[in-house]
């Protein structure tokens, strides 16, 4: 008996060892390339997310700022209303975002971690504290932190700046954007 070599459909004798390293090559960079369009796809869908965290944290601070106000109303104390203007809005909500720590000093903020909230005591704000972007596009430096400040909004009938409950109208407690505004918006050209 002879010693067949099978034989492919051309006729050609079949080859039975693994990849060579050619092959093997090329797979490995047509699998880079492919994660690599997928990571530049995706990122930018990362700083996304926390923009939109931001703006869910932004809406919380809002309605509890309101219940508060709308509390003292109802508890026959209006006078203190006033109190809440420049105050730490995370004091009136259940639970503080998992990424609070806390109130700091102005000379303290440059060793916070980024992407963490804070209150500004020198400042009377609270603080959002961006990051560097996980997508591609370039980052534009000139993007500032977003920052909040609680104001009690009134009919100043005497023109002295305080709210004075019996005399003047109260219209609300907003939480005013004080600065990163391009940012929240999502128009700074990139997805930041």
């Amino acid at each position: 008996m002879t010693n067949a070599t099978p034989l492919n459909l051309v006729g050609n004798p079949q080859r039975t060892r693994g990849f060579s390293l050619l092959e093997l090559v090329v797979v490995i960079a047509l699998i880079s390339t492919l994660v690599a369009v997928a990571m530049n796809r995706l990122l930018p869908y990362i700083d996304e997310a926390e923009r939109v965290a931001v703006l869910r944290v932004e809406g919380q601070l809002r309605s509890s700022l309101m219940m508060e106000a709308a509390q003292r109303i109802v508890r026959g104390q209006s006078a203190t209303i006033s109190a809440l203007q420049g105050s730490n809005p995370v004091k009136f909500l259940l639970e503080p975002p998992k990424n609070y720590v806390g109130e700091r000093l102005q000379r303290e903020i440059d060793q916070l971690p980024t992407r963490r909230w804070y209150y500004e005591q020198d400042g009377h704000r609270l603080v959002y504290r961006l990051g560097a972007p996980f997508g591609l596009p370039v980052h534009d430096e000139s993007a500032e932190d977003p920052a909040f400040e609680v104001q009690v909004a009134f009919a100043d009938s005497n023109g002295n700046g305080l709210f004075e409950a019996q005399r003047e109208e109260f219209y609300g407690v907003r939480l005013q954007r004080v600065a990163g505004s391009k940012w929240l918006s999502g128009s700074t050209g990139e997805m930041h």
